[in-house]
C-alpha cells in the first residue's frame, strides 16, 4: 500500500529568492503610463522598463511576454552596453523558460552570461548561473547543473556572500537528491548548514535542517531524521513559519509511524492538519487526512480510517490531484478488504485502476493489481487471483527498470562531474606553469640588469658577477627541468583521462546492446496473452498490447541514449579465440534474423563451403555477422535479395555480405567505419539506427586480427567484406 505522502516544502524554490526579483503587479493604467515614459527614456533604461513589462504579462498573455522581451533586446542593440545585453537576454530566457522551452531558454541565458562576465558584477554572475543551473536541471543535464552551481559558488566565495554560498550548496544537494545519490546530497546539505551556522545566517537555516532531515528519512536514518526535523521545527516556531511547520509536523508523523508509535504519529499529523487549515492549503489538508486515515486503519479502527480517507478524497478532487485521489481509492479499497467487505473493496479498486493507467503511476497500478489478487483469492476465484498476481509481478519489473535508469543516470553524473573537476585541476596547473615561466623571465632580467650595473660601476667584481650568473643559469636549468617534468606528467594525466573516458563509454555501449532483449515485463504480458487470449475481451487485449508497446518504447529510448553516449573504443573486452566451422555460425544468425527478413519478404542465400573453418572469438564474430546481416535487411527493399559467401584464402577467410538495397553515397562510404564521423540513416521500412553497429564491427574484426571494408553502387546495393584468420596466429 502507498501509505504516506512526505513533504519537501518549497525548499528548492527558496534558493532562487535572491536570484530573481519579485514580480510587481501593474494595473492597465500603470502599463500605459510606462509605455508613454518609454518614449523619453534612454535605451539603457528602456531595457529595464521592457523587462518589467514582460514580467507583468507572465501567465496572462504569452505573446506580450515575448513582445516586450524582444523590445528589450532591440533597445540593448541600440545601447550596445554589456549590462543592457545581459538584462535583455536574461529577460528573453525567462520568457522561453515560462513556456517550458528550456533549450531556447538555455541558449538565451548563456548569451546573457557572456555579456555579464564583461561587467564584472559578481552578484549578476551568481544570479545568471542560478538560472542556467536550474535550466540544466529541467533538461535533465544534472552534471552540467552541478558544475554551473559550483561556478556560482566560487563567485559567492570571492565576494564573501555567505548566504548565497549556503543556498548554492543546498541547491547542489537537491540535484544529487534528484538522481538518488543520497550520500552526496547529505554531504552538500551539511556543508550548507555549516556555512549558515558559521556566519549566523539563521533565516535559511530552518529550511536546510528540514532538508537534511528529509534526506535522512530517505536513508532510513530515523533517529537523525527526527533530530534535524526537531531543529527545523524550533526555528520555524521562532519565525512563526506556518508552511514550514505544516511540512515538519507531517514528516515527524511519518517517522513515528515508521517506528510503530501510532498515537504520536496521529498527534503530529493532526498538528500538520491544523497548520494546513490555517494556510488554506488543500493539498496539505488532503495529505494529513490521508495519513491520519492510514494510521487508524493500521490500529484496526477502520470506521475512523475510512472517514478520514473520504474527507481527504474531497480535497484531492477539489485540487484535481488525480494521483492523490487515485492513491486514496486504493487505501479505501484496502480498508474495506480488511473488514471483509469484498464488494466495496472491489468497487473502489476498480475506480483507482483506470485512473492510475491514464496517469500512468506504476506503483499505484501495481498496488491495485495486488489488491485485486487478494479480493479474488478470498472469493475463491484463484485463476483471476493468479492473473492479477502475474500483472503485479510484471509491474515489479517496470519499477526495477525505472530504478535501473535512475542508477545509470547517477553513475553518469558522478563520472562527468569528476571528469570536469579533473579538467579544472589541469587548467589550474597550466596557470601555475605560466606563472613559473613569468617568474623565470623576471629572474633572468634582474640578473642581466644587475650584471650590467656591476660591470659599469665595479669592474673588479666581474668575475664574482659571472659566478653569480653561472649559478643563476644552473637554477634556471633546474627550473626548466622541473617544468618539463610537470608538462610530461600533465600529458600523461590527460592521456589516462582520455583512456578512462573511452573505457566508460564502451562499457555503456555494451550495456545498451544487452538491453535490446525484452525484460520480464514484456515476457509477463506476452505469456498472459498467449495462455489466456481467448478469455480476454478486446479491450483487455488492447490494454496489454499497449503496455507491451510502452515498455518496448521505454527500453529502446534507454538503448538509444546509451548508444549515442558511447563514442569511442575500449580494450577491456574479453577475447577467447577458438577453431570453429563458419557455416553453422552464419546459418544461426540468419535464422535469428529471419523474422526481420520475412517481414520484408527478403531472400537470404548462404553460399559457404561446409569445410571452411576459422580461428577467432566465436561470440564476437557472431556479433559482426549479425550486425552486417541486420544492416543488409534494414537497407534492402521489400522482395530484395541478400547473399552471404566466403572465400578460403591463403592465411585467412574472406566473408562477404551483399544486398540489393539502396546503396551508400561515395562520400559516406569513407566515413562509415570512422568513430568521429559515424552515420545513421533510416532503413527502407523507416527502421531507426544508431550509427554504432559498423564501428563495433570494425573494432571486433580488428580485435580478431582481421580487416573490414565495403563497396557500394548507389541504388543497386552494397557489399561488406571482412576477414578472419584461418588458424591461430603465432
Amino acid at each position: 500500500m502507498l501509505k504516506t505522502k512526505i513533504f519537501l516544502p518549497l525548499l528548492l524554490l527558496l534558493l532562487f529568492a535572491n536570484a530573481i526579483k519579485t514580480q510587481q503587479l501593474y494595473s492597465k493604467k500603470k502599463v500605459d503610463s510606462l509605455l508613454i515614459l518609454a518614449k523619453i527614456y534612454s535605451e539603457e533604461d528602456k531595457v529595464m522598463l521592457y523587462q518589467q513589462l514582460s514580467k507583468q504579462y507572465k501567465g496572462k498573455n504569452n505573446d506580450s511576454v515575448f513582445y516586450f522581451a524582444n523590445l528589450a533586446l532591440e533597445s540593448a542593440q541600440k545601447d550596445k552596453s554589456d549590462l543592457s545585453f545581459y538584462e535583455a537576454f536574461k529577460c528573453l530566457g525567462d520568457a522561453y523558460a515560462d513556456r517550458f522551452d528550456y533549450s531556447l531558454a538555455l541558449e538565451s541565458y548563456l548569451k546573457s552570461k557572456d555579456y555579464c562576465e564583461r561587467t564584472n558584477n559578481k552578484d549578476n554572475q551568481i544570479n545568471i548561473r542560478l538560472l542556467i543551473g536550474r535550466t540544466y536541471e529541467n533538461l535533465k543535464k544534472t552534471s552540467d547543473a552541478i558544475n554551473t552551481y559550483n561556478q556560482a559558488n566560487e563567485k559567492a566565495r570571492e565576494i564573501e556572500d555567505y548566504k548565497s554560498e549556503g543556498l548554492l550548496l543546498k541547491r547542489i544537494a537537491s540535484v544529487y537528491y534528484s538522481i538518488n545519490d543520497l550520500n552526496k546530497s547529505l554531504e552538500f546539505a551539511i556543508k550548507s548548514a555549516n556555512i549558515l551556522i558559521q556566519h549566523n545566517i539563521s533565516s535559511e537555516l530552518a529550511n536546510t535542517y528540514h532538508f537534511i532531515g528529509y534526506v535522512h528519512m530517505a536513508l532510513k536514518n530515523w533517529d537523525l531524521a527526527e533530530e534535524y526535523l526537531e531543529k527545523a521545527k524550533a526555528l520555524f516556531l521562532k519565525d512563526n513559519d506556518i508552511s514550514g511547520l505544516a511540512a515538519t509536523f507531517n514528516n515527524l508523523g511519518v517517522i513515528y509511524n515508521e517506528n510503530k508509535n501510532n498515537q504520536k504519529a496521529i498527534e503530529f499529523y493532526t498538528k500538520s492538519l491544523d497548520y494546513a487549515k490555517q494556510l488554506n492549503d488543500d493539498d496539505g489538508i488532503a495529505t494529513a487526512m490521508n495519513n491520519i486515515g492510514m494510521i487508524y486503519v493500521e490500529m484496526g479502527q477502520l470506521e475512523k480510517g475510512l472517514k478520514n480517507y473520504f474527507e481527504s478524497q474531497v480535497y484531492s478532487i477539489k485540487l484535481f490531484d488525480k494521483s492523490g485521489y487515485t492513491n486514496t481509492f486504493n487505501n479505501i479499497s484496502a480498508a474495506y478488504l480488511e473488514t471483509g467487505n469484498l464488494q466495496k473493496a472491489e468497487e473502489y479498486v476498480t475506480k483507482a485502476l483506470p485512473l492510475a493507467r491514464k496517469l500512468p503511476v506504476v506503483d499505484v497500478i501495481q498496488e491495485s493489481y495486488q489488491i485485486l489478487a487478494k479480493i479474488y483469492s478470498k472469493k475463491g476465484l484463484f485463476n483471476k487471483a493468479f492473473e492479477y498476481q502475474g500483472l503485479q509481478l510484471a509491474y515489479n519489473d517496470t519499477l526495477y527498470n525505472q530504478q535501473k535508469t535512475s542508477s545509470i543516470l547517477e553513475m553518469q553524473t558522478r563520472f562527468e562531474t569528476e571528469a570536469k573537476e579533473k579538467e579544472i585541476q589541469l587548467l589550474k596547473k597550466d596557470k601555475e606553469i605560466s606563472a613559473l615561466e613569468v617568474d623565470r623571465h623576471k629572474i633572468l632580467q634582474k640578473y642581466l640588469v644587475l650584471s650590467l650595473v656591476l660591470f659599469i660601476v665595479l669592474v673588479f667584481v666581474i668575475l664574482f658577477s659571472q659566478k653569480r650568473k653561472r649559478k643563476a643559469s644552473f637554477l634556471l636549468s633546474l627550473k626548466n627541468k622541473e617544468l618539463e617534468l610537470t608538462n610530461s606528467k600533465l600529458i600523461e594525466s590527460e592521456h589516462n583521462l582520455m583512456e578512462l573516458n573511452a573505457t566508460k563509454d564502451k562499457f555503456f555501449s555494451i550495456i545498451a546492446h544487452d538491453l535490446k532483449n525484452p525484460f520480464n515485463a514484456l515476457l509477463g504480458f506476452s505469456e498472459l496473452l498467449e495462455k489466456n487470449f481467448d478469455s480476454y475481451t478486446k479491450e483487455e487485449v488492447k490494454e496489454y498490447i499497449n503496455v507491451i508497446y510502452e515498455s518496448s518504447q521505454s527500453l529502446f529510448k534507454l538503448l538509444d541514449n546509451l548508444l549515442q553516449w558511447s563514442r569511442t573504443q575500449t580494450k577491456s573486452i574479453s577475447y577467447h579465440p577458438e577453431q570453429f566451422e563458419l557455416l553453422p555460425l552464419v546459418q544461426q544468425e540468419v535464422i535469428f534474423l529471419h523474422i526481420n527478413s520475412d517481414k520484408k519478404k527478403i531472400t537470404v542465400n548462404v553460399i559457404i563451403n561446409e569445410a571452411i573453418t576459422a580461428y577467432a572469438d566465436k561470440n564476437i564474430i557472431s556479433s559482426v555477422v549479425r550486425n552486417l546481416i541486420s544492416n543488409a535487411i534494414k537497407f534492402t527493399n521489400t522482395n530484395g535479395n541478400i547473399e552471404i559467401s566466403a572465400k578460403d584464402l591463403v592465411s585467412e577467410i574472406e566473408v562477404s555480405i551483399s544486398d540489393s538495397g539502396i546503396g551508400i553515397d561515395t562520400d559516406d562510404l569513407d566515413k562509415i567505419f570512422q568513430l568521429n564521423s559515424s552515420i545513421s540513416n533510416k532503413g527502407t521500412a523507416n527502421e531507426d539506427g544508431t550509427g554504432l553497429g559498423l564501428l563495433l564491427c570494425k573494432e571486433f574484426t580488428e580485435m580478431n586480427h582481421g580487416r573490414i571494408w565495403a563497396t557500394s553502387n548507389k541504388g543497386k546495393g552494397s557489399t561488406f567484406f571482412f576477414t578472419i584468420p584461418k588458424t591461430k596466429i603465432s
